[in-house]
C-alpha cells in the first residue's frame, strides 16, 4: 500500500519512475554530484582565504606607506609639473592604485615649495608648464610661494614650449613671470592677449523651439541666467564685469611689471600686441631664453653636479618630495595644537549627486565634529563655490554658527570663488582672508522655471490631467506661473534675500542698509571685497593658516597640526564599500557579514594610523 501511494504521488506525466528499492540501490554511484558539491564548497572557502589574505597585505601595505618616508637624495632639484590645470581636491584613491599620490593639490604645491626653501639639500625649482588652464587665485597662491623661495637665495627656472598655442597664455605667463629665469622654445610662441570674457545668449534659440524660460532675481546684478531669459548682455552686467576685469588687469600688470622689473605700462604695450614669437618676447625680455628643454637641464645638472652630462638623479617631482616631508613632519604632530581644515568646493547642495558637489550633509557634520572634539582649536572653512541651494548653504552656516558658540573660531579662505551661497557660508567667519582676484560677493538670489507649452503646441502633444489645489501646477514644465502662483515664487526670494542680506548684516557688523547698499547680486574682486567690508585680509590659505597659528597661541602654519574633516577614505574603506556601499558588507548575509566583522577593527586600525596629511582635501573665473 505505501509503494502504491508513493508511485500515484510522484507518477510523471511520460514515464515511470524507478521503484524506490531500484532507486536506492543506485545512490552509491551519484559520486559527480557529491564532488560538485564539494568542489564548490571548496572554491568558496579558498575564495574567503584569497579575499583574506589579500585585504590583510592591504592593511599591511598601509601601514608601511604610511609610516615609511620616501628616500630623497641628498642633493636634489624640485621638479613641478604644470599641466591641464590646478587642483582644490585632490582626486579620491584609485582601488586599482590605492597608494598612488595622485595628482597635487594646490596646497601641496605651496607647502612643497615653502618645506624646499628652508631644505639644505634643494638647490632650486625646475618647472615645465605644458597645456592648461589657471585660476587666477590659484596662480597668485603659487606665485606668493615662488616669492619666497626666491628670497632664499635658491634658483627657480620654468620652461614652456609656448604660453598659448592655441589660444590665450597670459595666465600661464602670470605664473611663470614669478620665477627667476623663463626658457621657451625658439620657435614657440607667447599669446598675451588680454582678457575676453563672452558667453552665448540663447533667447533666440529657446523662442524658436517653443521653450520659455520664466525667471525673477534680487536684484538687478543677479545674472545668473541672463543668456537664457535675454538676447544681450545687461547694462548691469556689462557694467559688473567690466569692473571686475579691470581689478584683474590692474592685478596683473602691477604683478608682471615687478617680477620683470618694468613698468605695468610697458607690459600693457605688449598685451595690445597680443601675439609675440620667441625671438620678439626674449628681445623685449619678457622671456631670459628662447632655447630647447635640453639646454637648461643641462646648466641645471651643472649647477648642482658640476658636470651638465651627469646621469645622477637630482629631480624630484613634487609628489614625492610632499610625501616625504610630510612624513617627517607627522612625526612631532602630537605637541601640536589641532586645527580643523573644511572644504567647500563646488556647488553647494543638501547632498552629493556626483562630483563637483559641496555637500552640505557631509561638510555640516564635519564642522560639528570638529565643534565636539576639544582637542581642535580652531576651523579654517576653505571656499571655492560660484553657489547653490539657500537651505544647504544654511545648514551649513548654522554648524559654524554652533562651532563658535561653543568657542571656536572660524576662519574662511577664499579661492578662486566665494559667491552667493559661498559667500553665504562664509558670512559668520571671524575672519575672512581673500585673494585679489577672487569672485566673491553675489548677495542676491534668482529662481524660476522653464516652459514647454509652445513646444509641445509645435509638435502636436496636448498634455491634460486633473489637479487639486489652485497653484498645484506651479512646478509644472507645460505651463508657465500663473498670477497667484507667481506671487509665491516672488515671496519666496524675497525671503532668501531678506535672510542672506541679515545674515552678511550679522555677521560683518553691518546694518541691513549698508548690506543692501553693496549687495544687488553683484560680484566683486576680492581687492574690492576687503575695501567694501565683505572680506577682511588679502591672503590664501598660507596666510589662513599662519593666522589661524597665532590664534592658538603659535608662531605661524608649522606649529600647528592641520585636520582635514571629513577625513579622506582609506583603501580599505573603499575596498569594503565594493561589497556594499556605505558599510552595508557588515549587515550581509552568510559569509559576507562574517568577512565584514573580520576587517571592521581593521579597518578602524587603518584609519588611527592614517596620516591625514598625506591628504589634502582642497577650482573660477580662469584666465587661459
Amino acid at each position: 500500500m505505501t509503494n502504491r501511494r508513493y508511485y500515484k504521488r510522484n507518477r510523471p506525466l511520460y514515464a515511470s519512475p524507478l521503484p524506490r528499492e531500484a532507486a536506492k540501490s543506485k545512490a552509491k554511484w551519484r559520486i559527480l554530484p557529491v564532488l560538485w558539491k564539494a568542489l564548490k564548497k571548496t572554491c568558496t572557502v579558498i575564495g574567503a582565504m584569497v579575499l583574506v589574505s589579500a585585504m590583510f597585505s592591504l592593511w599591511m601595505t598601509a601601514s608601511i606607506v604610511q609610516q615609511t618616508a620616501p628616500s630623497l637624495p641628498d642633493e636634489m632639484v624640485l621638479y613641478l609639473k604644470f599641466e591641464g590645470g590646478l587642483r582644490e581636491l585632490p582626486a579620491e584613491a584609485n582601488f586599482a592604485e590605492p597608494f598612488s599620490a595622485g595628482e597635487p593639490t594646490v596646497r601641496d604645491i605651496v607647502d612643497a615649495i615653502d618645506a624646499a626653501r628652508e631644505d639644505e639639500r634643494v638647490h632650486g625649482i625646475f618647472a615645465r608648464m605644458n597645456s592648461g588652464n589657471f585660476a587666477l587665485a590659484h596662480i597668485e597662491e603659487i606665485r606668493g610661494a615662488i616669492k619666497r623661495f626666491r628670497d632664499s637665495g635658491k634658483f627657480s627656472y620654468i620652461y614652456s614650449s609656448s604660453f598659448g598655442e592655441p589660444g590665450s597664455g597670459l595666465g600661464r605667463y602670470y605664473l611663470a613671470s614669478s620665477f627667476e629665469e623663463i626658457w621657451m622654445q625658439p620657435l614657440g610662441i607667447l599669446s598675451i592677449g588680454g582678457i575676453n570674457a563672452e558667453m552665448p545668449f540663447l533667447r533666440g534659440t529657446l523662442d524658436k523651439i517653443g521653450v520659455g524660460p520664466q525667471f525673477y532675481k534680487r536684484k538687478e546684478y543677479k545674472t545668473a541666467y541672463e543668456n537664457l531669459t535675454d538676447s544681450g548682455i545687461s547694462a548691469e552686467n556689462k557694467e559688473m564685469m567690466e569692473v571686475l576685469i579691470d581689478d584683474f588687469k590692474t592685478v596683473i600688470l602691477e604683478g608682471i611689471g615687478k617680477d620683470r622689473e618694468g613698468s605695468p605700462s610697458r607690459f600693457e604695450r605688449f598685451v595690445h600686441k597680443g601675439l609675440l614669437t620667441a625671438q620678439e618676447a626674449e628681445e623685449a625680455g619678457l622671456i631670459h631664453y628662447a632655447d630647447y628643454a635640453d639646454e637648461l637641464v643641462g646648466d641645471i645638472r651643472q649647477h648642482v653636479t658640476g658636470d651638465p652630462e651627469s646621469e645622477e638623479e637630482i629631480f624630484v617631482d613634487v609628489k614625492q618630495y610632499v610625501a616625504a616631508t610630510k612624513t617627517k613632519m607627522g612625526a612631532g604632530k602630537k605637541d601640536k595644537p589641532e586645527v580643523a581644515l573644511i572644504h567647500a568646493v563646488g556647488a553647494i547642495m543638501p547632498s552629493a549627486s556626483g562630483g563637483g558637489i559641496a555637500a552640505a550633509d557631509e561638510i555640516a557634520p564635519a564642522i560639528m565634529d570638529a565643534m565636539d572634539d576639544d582637542a581642535i582649536e580652531a576651523i579654517i572653512l576653505r571656499i571655492d563655490s560660484p553657489g547653490g541651494s539657500p537651505t544647504a548653504s544654511e545648514s551649513i552656516l548654522r554648524a559654524l554658527e554652533k562651532a563658535q558658540e561653543k568657542g571656536k573660531k572660524v576662519i574662511v579662505s577664499m579661492g578662486p570663488t566665494a559667491a552667493s551661497g559661498g559667500y553665504w557660508i562664509a558670512a559668520y567667519a571671524d575672519q575672512i582672508f581673500v585673494l585679489p582676484t577672487t569672485v566673491t560677493g553675489s548677495i542676491g538670489v534668482v529662481g524660476g522655471k522653464f516652459y514647454m507649452r509652445d513646444l509641445w503646441e509645435k509638435i502636436g502633444v496636448n498634455w491634460d490631467g486633473v489637479s487639486w489645489g489652485e497653484n498645484s501646477g506651479m512646478w509644472s514644465l507645460n505651463t508657465p506661473f500663473s498670477e497667484t502662483e507667481a506671487e509665491r515664487v516672488n515671496a519666496m526670494l524675497d525671503q532668501v534675500y531678506d535672510a542672506f542680506v541679515a545674515r552678511v548684516a550679522k555677521g560683518r557688523k553691518m546694518s541691513v542698509e549698508e548690506v543692501d547698499a553693496i549687495a544687488g547680486g553683484r560680484v566683486w574682486s576680492g581687492v574690492r571685497a576687503v575695501e567694501l567690508g565683505l572680506a577682511d585680509q588679502m591672503g590664501g590659505l598660507t596666510e589662513a593658516l599662519d593666522y589661524t597659528a597665532t590664534l592658538v597661541g603659535k608662531t605661524n602654519r608649522n606649529d600647528i597640526e592641520v585636520v582635514i574633516l571629513p577625513k579622506p577614505k582609506t583603501p580599505i574603506e573603499q575596498f569594503v564599500e565594493l561589497f556594499g556601499g556605505n558599510g552595508a558588507v557588515f549587515s550581509a548575509p552568510g559569509w559576507q557579514k562574517s568577512l565584514g566583522q573580520f576587517f571592521e577593527p581593521m579597518a578602524q586600525q587603518i584609519d588611527m594610523i592614517q596620516n591625514p596629511e598625506l591628504y589634502t582635501v582642497y577650482e573660477p573665473l580662469v584666465i587661459d
